[in-house]
């Protein structure tokens, strides 16, 4: 049976190609089409919110960031506006005492070469993590490795997502988005999560773990559903690659989250 598969995917294969002759241009990003790109993701955590800015690189070249320092980024709420102020490295850091509050909406615009580049989100409150515990996940090495589980009480109402992420306390694991795991309430509005557990890092006994929770809500889960799909390509009948949704005017590329967030210290036990 291994034999007949392999002889019809390769026949397959040579009656597909054999149908595409017609020329195809592709639309490679170039010097000349640069996309500007916003990572902006808002949380009531207590520090220093952040905003990065840069522009999309050459598809042909290898990749170096093209950071943007001369924008102008502000955030409106309510009837305020504050301003961010720009660190270096495409960083734009909002005033060092300002932290966001829940049960608001927020407006981030980003004026770059006079052209704006505007989106607003609802920051969800986060409900809060509990019935932490630990549960054996692996030996490596003649040492015994466990997982990080907690629950929280899904907010009622439609439209809700949520992100989380595990990491030794100490060190920057947690860092990019991909690591962690996201979910919405599709299918389950209103009950008790239960049980969840993030990243399958392994952990030893003892060792002290970062767990950070955030109320995304459904749209922004849908926006990382796009990123998983994009790098975590599996094979040839895999859709052609696409630029990820974005929720900002003018074509930029980005999506504006804005988030309740939980922060816990938890450490792992038999």
């Amino acid at each position: 049976m291994k034999y007949l598969y392999i002889t019809t995917l390769i026949f397959t294969t040579f009656m597909f190609s054999s149908c595409f002759k017609e020329r195809i241009d592709l639309d490679l990003n170039t010097d000349e089409n640069k996309r500007f790109a916003i990572e902006a993701w808002i949380t009531d955590l207590d520090e220093r919110q952040e905003v990065t800015l840069s522009l999309s690189s050459n598809y042909l070249d290898a990749f170096e960031p093209n950071f943007v320092n001369d924008a102008r980024v502000t955030l409106s709420y309510d009837a305020e506006t504050i301003t961010f102020e720009s660190k270096g490295n495409g960083v734009y850091a909002a005033p060092e005492n300002w932290r966001a509050a829940p049960e608001k909406n927020y407006t981030i615009d980003v004026m770059y070469e006079d052209i704006s580049y505007s989106a607003t989100g609802f920051m969800r409150t986060m409900p809060p993590a509990q019935d932490f515990r630990s549960e054996f996940y692996e030996t490596r090495d003649s040492i015994d490795y466990y997982n990080l589980f907690f629950g929280f009480q899904e907010t009622p109402g439609e439209g809700d997502g949520y992100y989380g992420v595990d990491y030794l306390k100490g060190t920057t694991d947690g860092d990019p988005l991909t690591v962690g795991g996201f979910t919405n309430d599709d299918f389950g509005d209103g009950i008790y999560f239960s049980d969840v557990t993030v990243t399958d890092a392994g952990y030893e006994i003892g060792d002290t773990v970062i767990l950070e929770v955030f109320s995304i809500g459904k749209d922004a889960s849908d926006f990382l559903l796009d990123v998983i799909t994009e790098v975590f390509r599996e094979g040839v009948f895999d859709p052609p690659p696409v630029n990820v949704r974005s929720n900002f005017t003018n074509d930029a590329l980005g999506y504006f989250i804005v988030s309740g967030a939980g922060r816990y210290e938890v450490v792992v036990e038999e």
